[in-house]
């Protein structure tokens, strides 16, 4: 009877019940190889792991699940066979291209835009942002915990207990209560009507939430999470807003320097506080529902509740106020103000304890920890932490991975760093592929960064952009070597020869500038071809051909002009016009010229000699490069895929398809052992590559 029984990597078909009488139990390979036609893919992947416990005949089976129809039966075989270490597996992995097998695997750390909400957990350890999507951060380490799929969140309030997180998006009129423990989702709070509000606020015991819009105020019950009230009330253009430690009266500052006060169980205003000679830009009401402190002007101003006395004025900001913060315990406010100044108040008293310069570009909100110790600045893209008392930064990180679209990306050779540049930084970051983290940033430039290239053995980077200079760095100790200076206007296009001994860099004037990398020092300038005397020159692509004998520039988009040139006489071999152009690749063979355009939707791949065009493929695109064996061109499109085709025979190989994430990049890079590929994603980065089995 045991010769019967279902060995370790058997499976029983029919569910728990014991197998009917002459059924057949399908065990060991016979049972794989069932599990592997099955229509259901989860049981085909299952499958999968199962066949290397069947010696040759179950690897034959694995490698002849690489031809599976579903993509990710052909990702999932092909990431198993990779960790093996037969000579045969690897022998015939080289039939294959990792491309091929390309899945998304992360996105780098960080917003891809400007924060615009943010709050501080009870305990003062974890910080929520919110700007394009919701990130959750540990406020000792700057480390990113996890990150919450959230449309554009314009507020965030965090439970007294620390274990729920509720976000607001105006656009939608909608709320949602997230697990902040493990980042899931626990209920979509939608509005009665389709009025979005303008202003949402949760009451301090967690127990109600306001959303005032132009002519209504909803109230929610959070216990039972339903609306319990619609109030039709003129609210006009409300600037701020709070609530008091009841839910029951709510105080709106506006942009007509007023203070409006209604009481929610009549409905009513009842009170109208006048004073400030500027929109008032924050409100808060204290805990024993008597004061409301107001911000607007450079004055922070206290008043009763109860009769709209005014009680007390401080006096001291230079410039206009336009955020402040109070501690738990009532007894310090801090307020700043556009000259970047900070001031430490004791709100009792009204007297000054301190005052701090910070020195972001931008404006930012404040927050106090709980323990009233440190106080937080949060800009579009920088945290600091501040010691209360001393004024001093203790510690600082960044929540957002570029200000702005990326403009450019390169990857070390074996792909395991990112280098990416764009927006309004004057920095070039660095990623670590396999995390997604922030390694460090590079500073030097003065204004921001365009374009980023590096050499075939990775170890140096250079980096160009509006401040008009190249920079040259040394990768290994993350340190610039040498500034080239020579361009007239800001600096869009860099590209580096095979051998790494010539760069070609063009600005906004049409200049091309070829330079020397050995000696530093400039050979001569090309002078890029304009459509028609009424468009502009600029230089916003270049490519150099494998042998150096070739260059490839070309203009902006709308007026596109192609030329390309002999780099050993500086002459123009061709040049080309109506034809769909943004953006150049020359293939490593030194035969294609391939070239792009979004308007137009069509890529091109022409005679590198002649011009003579060869082939098109159809598609909007937004950005496109070149598998190092020349095999295989990326195309970012329109449709938020990344298109593979076969560069030879104009096949479409395979799509990488959009996730619960939008990718409208304009920048793609592939690593030099075609293992990695990037693209960008506002200021953020995806990566995509081979799913590794550890």
């Amino acid at each position: 009877m045991t010769e019967n029984k279902p060995k370790e990597y058997d499976v029983i078909v029919g569910g728990h019940q014991p197998p009917p009488l002459g059924g057949v139990v399908l065990g060991g390979l016979e049972g794989a190889k069932h599990r592997l036609s099955s229509n259901i893919l989860e049981e085909r992947i299952a499958a999968l792991y199962e066949l290397f416990n069947y010696g040759e005949s179950g690897l034959n089976l694995l490698i002849h699940a690489l031809k599976d129809e579903s993509e990710q039966v052909q990702n999932k075989a092909y990431s198993l066979l990779l960790s093996r270490e037969e000579e045969n597996v690897k022998e015939l992995l080289l039939q294959y291209k990792p491309w091929q097998f390309f899945e998304y695997l992360r996105t780098t750390i960080g917003h891809s835009s400007s924060v615009c909400c943010s709050v501080v957990s009870p305990d003062s350890q974890i910080l929520v942002t919110g700007a394009d999507s919701i990130k959750v951060w540990n406020l000792k380490t700057g480390k990113q915990i996890f990150s919450l799929s959230s449309p554009g969140p314009r507020y965030v309030s965090i439970s007294p207990d620390g274990e729920t997180l509720l976000s607001a998006f105006y656009e939608y009129g909608q709320m949602q209560l997230w697990n902040l423990k493990t980042g899931q989702l626990i209920q979509t709070l939608k509005p009665k009507d389709s009025r979005h509000p303008t202003s949402i606020i949760v009451s301090s015991d967690w127990q109600t939430v306001v959303g005032v819009k132009n002519k209504s105020i909803d109230i929610w019950d959070l216990k039972t999470k339903q609306l319990i009230l619609n109030l039709k009330v003129y609210c006009g253009k409300l600037s701020c807003i709070a609530l008091s430690s009841n839910g029951k009266i709510l105080a709106g500052g506006s942009f007509d320097n007023r203070i409006r006060v209604w009481d929610l169980n009549t409905v009513k205003e009842i009170k109208t506080l006048e004073g400030h000679v500027q929109s008032v830009c924050f409100l808060a009401i204290s805990p024993d529902n008597k004061t409301i402190v107001s911000c607007g002007d450079k004055t922070i101003k206290i008043w009763y509740l109860e009769t709209g006395k005014l009680l007390n004025s401080f006096i001291g900001h230079k410039r206009r106020i336009v955020s402040a913060a109070i501690s738990d315990d009532w007894q310090t406010i801090l307020s700043y103000s556009t000259d970047k100044v900070i001031v430490n108040w004791n709100l009792n008293t009204g007297h000054q304890l301190g005052t701090y310069q910070e020195n972001c570009e931008t404006d930012f909100s404040l927050l106090i920890t709980e323990n009233g110790q440190n106080f937080i600045t949060i800009s579009d893209h920088m945290v600091n932490t501040w010691d209360l008392h001393t004024g001093q930064v203790i510690d600082t990180f960044s929540v957002v991975g570029h200000l702005g679209s990326i403009s450019s990306l390169a990857l070390s050779p074996d792909g395991l760093t990112i280098y990416s540049c764009g927006g309004l930084d004057a920095t070039i970051k660095l990623w670590d592929s396999k995390t997604g983290e922030k390694i460090s940033s590079l500073y030097g430039h003065s204004s921001p960064v365009h374009c980023v290239v590096t050499n075939q053995d990775g170890s140096i980077l250079l980096s160009a952009g509006s401040d008009k200079t190249i920079k040259i760095w040394d990768v290994k100790d993350r340190q610039e070597i040498s500034t080239l200076v020579g361009h007239s206007n800001r600096i869009f296009s860099l590209d580096i020869s095979y051998d790494g001994k010539i760069l070609a860099s063009g600005d906004l004037d049409g200049n091309i500038k070829i330079w020397n990398l050995e000696t530093k020092e400039e050979i001569y300038t090309l002078q890029q071809k304009a459509y028609s005397d009424y468009s502009r020159n600029g230089v916003f692509s270049l490519a150099i051909s494998l042998d150096k004998k070739k260059l490839v520039s070309c203009t902006e988009r709308l007026y596109p002009v192609l030329q390309v040139w002999n780099l050993e006489t500086a002459e123009e071999i061709y040049a080309l016009t109506e034809l769909p152009v943004e953006y150049v690749k020359i293939s490593p063979n030194g035969k294609y010229l391939i070239s792009g355009d979004y308007n137009r939707k069509t890529i091109e791949v022409r005679a590198l000699q002649t011009g003579k065009e060869i082939r098109t493929f159809p598609g909007q695109i937004n950005c496109l490069t070149i598998s190092p064996d020349g095999e295989a061109l990326f195309v970012g499109s329109k449709d938020q895929s990344i298109q593979i085709w076969n560069l030879n025979t104009g096949e479409l190989i395979r799509s990488l398809r959009k996730h619960s994430f939008s990718y409208h990049s304009n920048v793609l890079a592939i690593s030099q052992n075609g293992q990695i590929l990037v693209s960008g994603k506002g200021g953020t980065i995806n990566i995509w590559g081979v799913q590794k089995i550890e």
